[in-house]
């Protein structure tokens, strides 16, 4: 069985610079930072749909290796992205791709990282690549957190054996590591 860990979160919460440190400390461990697209209406819905359904056929094909593999982001983040940046309901395909991944037998844990909006603001004047519609800003990334926190509300609600872990990440990146190190791969 594959040990999967999904890191999702707004933009400037630290899931790459967090995710970066777990492949490069963490051995057999592998690093999947799926991209997002910027295709919009039926094109880029049948474009989405391919690409996390051929992920979760990858997964699936995993789930008699044993191996740890993060992801950087996921699927999670199309369903949130979606509702606000794009021309598609992705919902449908969400709720498909949640029953594929939850009935593998690989061990899915989710980290949701949130920051302050403080930490947000000084994360994000670094320079970043952009995303389509979505703005770098602290009120922008604030609204992504609310987002991403309704969504995993919902998620347990319907899927309460998830593993999950809501992570603040307003600490240095070395005192986040002892405190989610233990829950990744253990």
């Amino acid at each position: 069985m594959a040990n999967i860990a999904i890191f999702e979160g707004a933009r400037g919460t630290g899931k790459s610079t967090l995710t970066h440190r777990f492949r490069q400390m963490i051995p057999h461990t592998t690093l999947i930072n799926p991209t997002g697209f910027h295709d919009d209406g039926e094109l880029g819905l049948r474009k989405v749909r391919e690409y996390y359904y051929s992920w979760l056929d990858f997964l699936k094909f995993m789930e008699d290796h044993d191996s740890n593999i993060i992801l950087d982001r996921f699927y999670f983040s199309e369903q949130i992205f979606s509702k606000k940046y794009k021309n598609y309901d992705f919902t449908d395909i969400y709720n498909q791709l949640n029953e594929h991944l939850f009935a593998t037998n690989n061990e899915v844990k989710i980290f949701h990282l949130k920051a302050d909006p403080e930490v947000l603001k000084e994360r994000l004047v670094r320079d970043k690549v952009p995303f389509g519609k979505a703005e770098e800003s602290v009120k922008e990334s604030i609204w992504q957190q609310n987002a991403y926190t309704e969504l995993f509300e919902e998620l347990l609600n319907d899927y309460p054996d998830v593993e999950f872990h809501k992570i603040k990440t307003n600490k240095s990146i070395e005192v986040i590591d002892k405190i989610v190190r233990p829950w990744v791969f253990n």
